[in-house]
C-alpha cells in the first residue's frame, strides 16, 4: 500500500471514530411539576420536550409514565423545550458532550385552560373511576372491564381485517353476505388501481398528488402512504358504476410530473414509477380521533382516557425526528347536549388528553348518530398538514351514521375528500356494531387507504360482539394493535436504508411450525408469533417449515419449504398483500421478486385456521 492510500485509510478511521462520537451521547432526564400549593414535587408523564439546535427542530420526544425521557444527540448546543398542558412552558439551553442527565421542573399556569389545579382534580376522578372499574363496580356496554381482573387496564382485545390484504375475499363477501349492505350505503369501491412511487434508490416517496384519469377526466385522488403507495377506485358507488375505458395514472411529487398510460388494475399487477429526486421524507404525522359520545360510549371514553397517551408513546419510540400532532373531535346527535366539540391538532399530547378528559358520554336513545357530521368536521375543518408521511383518523363508534339517501350521499363525498388529502380512516368498533355498520366502515377504510378494526369476546369485557365476515384474523391487546397501525402507517427508512427496530417480533429467514406447541394455534398474530427461529430437536414434531434467504435483499428472495404449500404470500408492514406465490414443492427453490418495491421491512404470511403466520425479510439496496 503506498503512502498515499495509507493516509487515506487512515483519515477514514478518522472519520469513523469522529462519527461515531459525536453521535453517541445521550441526553436524559425527567420531567416533575411543582405546585404553587404544594411543596413536594411529582412526575409528569408523557410530556412533551422539544429539542432545537439553532432555531431547527432536530428532536422531539415524550416522557415516559413516570415523566423519564432519553434522546441520543450529537455533540453541539441545543435549546430544549418541555411542554404540558396546565404548566408553564420553560425553556433550557444544553451543552451535550457526553452522557448527560437534566432534570426540568415545571410550575403551574393559572392562566391556562387546563390548569394543573382542574386537570389534578380530572386525573383524580379518573384514578377513582379507574380503580371502580377494575373492581367491576361499573358495567359495560362496548369496551369495559374485565370484571375477574383487579389489576390493570390493557386488557381489551381486538382484531383487524385489511381487506387490501385478500382483495379476492373481500369482493367474494361484498357480492355474497354482505351484498344487501351494498345497497342500503350505495357503497361498494371496484375497479381498483394501486401505484408503487420510489427514487432511483428504491426509497418510498410520501405525500405526492396521484390521480387517476379516464380520458383526462379525473376520476379519484389519492396520496401515496408512508410505503409509497396509492390506492385508487375507478368507482365508489353501487349504482350506476363507472366504467373506465383508458385508464390514466397522473403523479405530482412536489412539482415533478409524470404519467402512466394505459394503467393496469390491481388483479393484473402493481402500476409501479421511478422519480429522479432527492429523498427528502416528511417528518409530520397527524393523529385525529373521532369518538361517539353518546350515552353508549362512557367507557370507550374511559379507555382513551386511560390508555391512548402509552399508545402514542410506543408508537414515536422508534423516531425522535417524528412530529406528531393531535386533533379530537366528541359528536353525539341531533337534539342532544352537542353536535360535534373540537380540539385542533396540537403537538402537546397532555393536552389532547386533557380535552377528552373534559368529556363524558351522554344523549343518543335511538340507535344512529352524527358521525357524518362528526367526519365532514374532521375531514375538512381541523387543519391537517400538507406535508406529511401519515395522517391517520381513528373513528371511535358503536352505531352507524343516519341511513338518508342526503346522507350517504355526503359519505361518498366525504370518502373522496379524505382520499384526496390523504386522510387514512381508521374505524375502531364494539359490541353495538351490527353488519350493516361493519359494511360501511370496510367501504370508508378501502376508500382511503384504511383498516378496520373491532373489538372481541376474547378478553371476556362487555357484551357480545359480532364476528367479522372474513376467513380469518389475528386476536391481539387493543392496545398492541393500534400501537402496531400507527407504526406501520408511519415508517420509513433513512436515507442510508437503515431499517430501525420497530418491535416487530417476528421470526426472521426461518418459521418453524412444531406440531408440539399448542399455544401456535391459539395466540399467533402478525406482530407476537409464537413460531420458533430454531429447528426443533424432534424433526418428527415439525408440521412445516420455510426459509427464505438472503436476508436482507436487495430484491430477490428464495423460499424453500419442507412440504407442499399452496400459497404464500408477501405482504408490506401493514400487511397489505402485494404477491401471492404458488405452488411450492418440497425442497425446491421458488424466486420471490421484490425490487419493484421500495426498501422497507415486509412479510412472508401463511394462513392456519384463523390465524396468520408471518417471516420478516428487509429489502434495502
Amino acid at each position: 500500500m503506498n503512502k498515499k492510500k495509507i493516509i487515506n485509510h487512515l483519515l477514514l478511521i478518522l472519520l469513523s471514530i469522529c462519527s461515531f462520537n459525536v453521535s453517541a451521547q445521550v441526553l436524559s432526564g425527567e420531567v416533575e411539576a411543582f405546585g404553587s400549593k404544594r411543596s413536594v414535587s411529582r412526575s409528569l408523564g408523557y410530556a412533551n420536550i422539544d429539542i432545537y439546535r439553532n432555531d431547527s427542530l432536530v428532536a422531539n420526544v415524550l416522557s415516559d409514565k413516570d415523566g423519564n425521557f432519553s434522546v441520543k444527540l450529537d455533540t453541539g448546543m441545543y435549546r430544549c423545550e418541555i411542554k404540558y398542558a396546565g404548566y408553564e412552558t420553560i425553556t433550557k439551553d444544553i451543552k451535550v458532550e457526553a452522557d448527560k442527565k437534566v432534570d426540568f421542573g415545571l410550575s403551574e399556569d393559572e392562566d391556562s385552560r387546563y390548569s394543573a389545579t382542574k386537570m389534578r382534580s380530572y386525573e383524580e376522578d379518573y384514578e377513582e373511576r379507574k380503580s371502580k372499574t377494575l373492581k367491576g363496580i361499573l358495567t359495560s356496554n362496548m369496551w369495559g372491564v374485565q370484571k375477574n381482573d383487579s389489576t390493570k387496564s390493557g386488557k381489551l382485545t381486538a382484531g383487524e381485517i385489511n381487506d387490501f390484504s385478500n382483495w379476492s375475499l373481500w369482493t367474494e363477501i361484498s357480492k355474497g353476505e354482505l351484498k344487501t349492505n351494498q345497497a342500503l350505503w350505495n357503497f361498494a369501491p371496484t375497479a381498483r388501481y394501486t401505484l408503487q412511487l420510489i427514487n432511483k434508490d428504491g426509497l418510498p416517496l410520501a405525500n405526492a398528488k396521484v390521480e387517476l384519469l379516464d380520458k383526462n377526466k379525473v376520476i379519484y385522488i389519492s396520496r401515496t402512504d408512508n410505503t409509497g403507495k396509492a390506492e385508487l377506485w375507478g368507482n365508489l358507488e353501487f349504482e350506476n358504476p363507472l366504467i373506465i375505458k383508458k385508464a390514466t395514472i397522473s403523479v405530482d411529487y412536489n412539482g415533478i410530473i409524470q404519467s402512466i398510460n394505459n394503467a393496469k388494475k390491481f388483479e393484473d399487477g402493481i402500476n409501479t414509477m421511478v422519480i429522479d429526486t432527492d429523498y427528502n421524507p416528511p417528518q409530520n404525522v397527524d393523529i385525529a380521533i373521532v369518538v361517539d359520545a353518546t350515552g353508549s360510549m362512557q367507557d370507550e371514553i374511559n379507555y382513551l382516557k386511560f390508555d391512548i397517551n402509552d399508545v402514542i408513546f410506543q408508537s414515536k419510540e422508534f423516531s425522535s425526528s417524528l412530529n406528531l400532532r393531535f386533533a379530537n373531535i366528541f359528536y353525539q346527535d341531533e337534539g342532544d347536549e352537542y353536535l360535534t366539540e373540537i380540539q385542533d391538532f396540537t403537538r402537546v399530547l397532555s393536552e389532547s388528553i386533557a380535552f377528552t378528559n373534559e368529556h363524558n358520554a351522554a344523549g343518543g336513545g335511538d340507535y344512529p348518530e352524527a358521525a357524518d357530521v362528526a367526519l365532514d368536521s374532521a375531514i375538512n375543518n381541523l387543519s391537517w398538514s400538507d406535508d406529511a408521511r401519515t395522517k391517520i383518523l381513528f373513528l371511535v363508534l358503536d352505531a352507524p351514521p343516519h341511513n338518508t339517501p342526503e346522507i350517504t350521499e355526503k359519505l361518498l363525498k366525504l370518502s373522496h375528500q379524505a382520499a384526496e388529502k390523504g386522510i387514512r380512516i381508521v374505524p375502531i368498533t364494539g359490541s353495538g356494531t351490527d353488519k350493516n355498520t361493519e359494511y360501511l366502515m370496510r367501504c370508508l377504510s378501502l376508500a382511503t387507504n384504511g383498516t378496520y378494526t373491532f373489538l372481541t369476546d376474547a378478553s371476556s369485557i362487555g357484551s357480545s360482539h359480532i364476528e367479522p365476515s372474513t376467513d380469518n384474523y389475528q386476536t391481539e391487546i387493543l392496545n398492541d394493535l393500534l400501537v402496531r397501525i400507527i407504526k406501520s402507517y408511519t415508517y420509513m427508512p433513512d436515507k442510508q436504508q437503515q431499517i430501525a427496530e420497530l418491535g416487530v417480533n417476528l421470526p426472521d429467514s426461518l418459521v418453524v411450525i412444531n406440531t408440539g406447541v399448542d399455544s401456535v394455534y391459539t395466540e399467533l398474530d402478525s406482530t407476537k408469533t409464537e413460531t420458533h427461529t430454531e429447528i426443533p430437536e424432534t424433526q418428527n414434531d415439525v408440521e412445516l417449515e420455510w426459509k427464505f434467504y438472503p436476508n436482507p435483499t436487495n430484491g430477490i428472495v428464495n423460499i424453500v419449504a419442507n412440504k407442499e404449500i399452496e400459497q404464500l404470500y408477501i405482504s408490506d408492514l401493514s400487511g397489505k398483500v402485494l404477491q401471492i406465490i404458488t405452488n411450492i414443492y418440497p425442497n425446491e427453490p421458488v424466486i420471490a421478486d421484490l425490487s419493484g418495491y421500495a426498501s422497507g421491512i415486509y412479510l412472508i404470511r401463511y394462513p392456519i385456521g384463523k390465524q396468520w403466520i408471518s417471516g420478516k425479510i428487509m429489502l434495502v439496496r
